[in-house]
């Protein structure tokens, strides 16, 4: 295959991907929206955060504990219109554990200002926004602050790393880095001049990472890319394949595509979610040496 056939390839895979789940999204936006079902037992507080290149404000809400807590993990969606109140059941699952939930409306979405945009460009860049407006915050700055970025929203969060947002930790769920040759492909950021692939990015991750995939993932070849992860060994990084579970981490095959059934997509397994949640309970980080 030569190069022009690799890019082509690179490019249609992403294309179907934020196509897919755009379409997916913008036909039942109001079945991923659900708010907390115990609001009583948390305390909420309205985030918000400004793109100062274009100067839109999009809207963000921490929820927490009310009893003290240690930890907040921001979760980022992949491409589509996601609210604020994505993942809901996974961010019930993080509350109910004692760690606090970072959610924000997608640009052009729900409170947010702007103009609707799929890519993950836009993605990055917001994150990057969303992350460093939560760590000004003096009141959180004994909190441990990671990202759980699903799908694209994976690649958002290690492209925010690679930029040096200093995280504490990152929970990759089901993120496809590895399509086409691509681990080893420039694609993450260096500096302003050059690029690194993926390969070197996960050789040289300092935090602890998670990587967690179902194994009827067919956005991603799940062994092939935990074979990747591993080959680089580096102490640091978590490799978990859940049997039987795809995209969204549920159980069956991603035939929701076919099918259109999207009102469960965000009824995670209880399996890959006490896996989630023991690993970031288990977590030992010393904030005076960051």
């Amino acid at each position: 295959m030569n190069k022009k056939q690799i890019l082509f390839c690179i490019i249609t895979h992403v294309f179907f991907l934020i196509i897919s789940s755009n379409k997916l999204l913008a036909q039942k936006d109001k079945d991923f929206e659900k708010e907390i079902e115990n609001p009583s037992q948390y305390n909420f507080d309205k985030i918000d955060f400004v793109d100062s290149e274009n100067n839109e404000k999009l809207s963000g809400t921490l929820i927490s504990p009310k009893t003290e807590y240690s930890k907040i993990i921001i979760i980022v969606p992949g491409s589509g219109k996601n609210t604020k109140n994505s993942h809901y059941v996974l961010a019930e699952e993080i509350l109910k554990n004692n760690i606090a939930v970072y959610r924000f409306d997608d640009r052009g979405v729900g409170e947010s200002e702007g103009n609707i945009n799929f890519s993950v460009d836009q993605i990055i860049r917001d994150l990057y926004y969303a992350y460093t407006n939560i760590k000004k915050a003096s009141y959180l700055s004994q909190k441990s602050i990671g990202i759980l970025g699903h799908s694209l929203g994976g690649i958002a969060t290690i492209d925010n790393y690679q930029k040096g947002l200093n995280l504490d930790f990152i929970v990759l769920m089901s993120t496809p880095f590895e399509k086409y040759g691509r681990f080893t492909k420039s694609q993450f950021p260096f500096n302003s001049i050059k690029k690194v692939s993926a390969k070197t990015v996960f050789e040289n991750i300092n935090i602890p990472l998670l990587f967690l995939v179902g194994s009827n993932d067919s956005f991603l070849e799940s062994e092939k890319t935990a074979d990747l992860l591993r080959s680089v060994n580096n102490k640091n990084i978590d490799i978990r394949i859940i049997d039987g579970l795809n995209h969204f981490l549920i159980k069956g095959n991603d035939d929701w595509k076919e099918t259109k059934k999207y009102n469960d997509l965000y009824h995670m397994d209880q399996k890959a979610l006490a896996e989630i949640i023991s690993w970031i309970k288990n977590l030992k980080l010393d904030l005076n040496q960051k």
